[in-house]
């Protein structure tokens, strides 16, 4: 009985460690959300409908002078070369 007891009180308190970092991931996304920040996931879409067919390389968020770029690395349909592609941190703004 005590044996069963502590499994029950230590499934509970994983639990409420799950929970409760849950709801600090949800704060975090709200926040960004809020901020108007553009996720690596966004970036990458955004420079896929600029460039269709293109192919993703590399996606790495840079520093710039007051917030960040993400610098991607595309290879277009047709061109064996790699394109750098700027994608603005906050507005989505792509420039080559």
């Amino acid at each position: 009985m005590k044996r069963t007891s502590c499994i029950a009180f230590s499934l509970a308190i994983a639990f409420a460690f799950a929970v409760s970092s849950m709801r600090g991931a949800d704060s975090r996304e709200w926040k960004r959300l809020k901020e108007g920040k553009i996720t690596k996931n966004e970036a990458q879409h955004l420079v896929l409908q600029k460039f269709r067919g293109a192919k993703i390389i590399k996606c790495e968020l840079q520093p710039a002078n007051d917030h960040s770029v993400w610098i991607v690395d595309v290879m277009k349909s047709g061109d064996p070369a790699v394109s750098k592609v700027q994608v603005d941190g906050l507005s989505g703004k792509i420039t080559p």
